[in-house]
């Protein structure tokens, strides 16, 4: 498979996460995207991704800018798909770590315990 190929399953997978998170969040009136895009300065040469966050009354805001310097040896289309893996698996990462980090709260915190238990 090449990068064209790989390049395209990538963009589906993340358009199909940030809209399942869209339509996960719809009862808060929230609404997830995301901005990928090259970037050529005078002083910089790469790619920014933007997550962002559109909330009723609250307007758009940017969660998380993701700016990767991009090397000589390396073309757009790879470019672009590194930038999509990683910035994937940082959110994954994140969401593991809260979870984490959640369960070790609710191991020890007998009231956070009884306060899930009423969910």
């Amino acid at each position: 498979m090449g990068t064209k190929e790989k390049l395209e399953i990538a963009k589906e997978i993340l358009a199909t996460t940030f809209l399942a998170a869209s339509k996960a969040s719809v009862a808060e009136g929230m609404r997830f995207r995301y901005k990928s895009y090259p970037v050529e300065e005078d002083d910089f040469k790469g790619w920014k991704f933007e997550v962002i966050v559109s909330q009723l009354g609250y307007g758009d805001k940017t969660l998380q800018e993701f700016k990767f310097e991009r090397p000589s040896n390396i073309d757009v289309k790879n470019m672009e798909y590194n930038v999509i893996l990683h910035v994937i698996t940082s959110i994954t990462q994140t969401a593991m770590l809260s979870w984490y980090q959640l369960a070790k709260m609710l191991n020890t915190d007998k009231e956070l315990q009884d306060e899930a238990k009423k969910l």
